[in-house]
């Protein structure tokens, strides 16, 4: 059995081919962390599109039942006049 001690070899040198890949691997992922914050910011204006939106549901929907509770009160009214007239 041979025991070798150069198993492991650091070098000062950095090669273009690393200073390359290094950049290419940090625009890369500058590109998704753009892309990322595109959909987190698409996703931003989406809820507050439907918070307004059901906002505007909600006041719609209050302003119709006001209406049918003055209605039902009108018919009420009416009735308690026609009851009242035929005894």
């Amino acid at each position: 059995m041979s025991t070798n001690t150069e198993h492991w070899h650091l070098s000062k040198s950095v090669s273009i081919t690393q200073i390359i890949s290094i950049v290419m691997l940090a625009a890369g992922l500058f590109i998704w962390g753009s892309d990322v914050e595109k959909g987190i910011d698409a996703n931003r204006q989406a809820i507050k599109h439907e918070a307004a939106m059901r906002e505007l549901e909600q006041r719609h929907l209050a302003e119709f039942k006001d209406e049918i509770r003055t209605r039902l009160q009108r018919i009420d009214t009416k009735l308690d006049a026609l009851i009242e007239r035929a005894q």
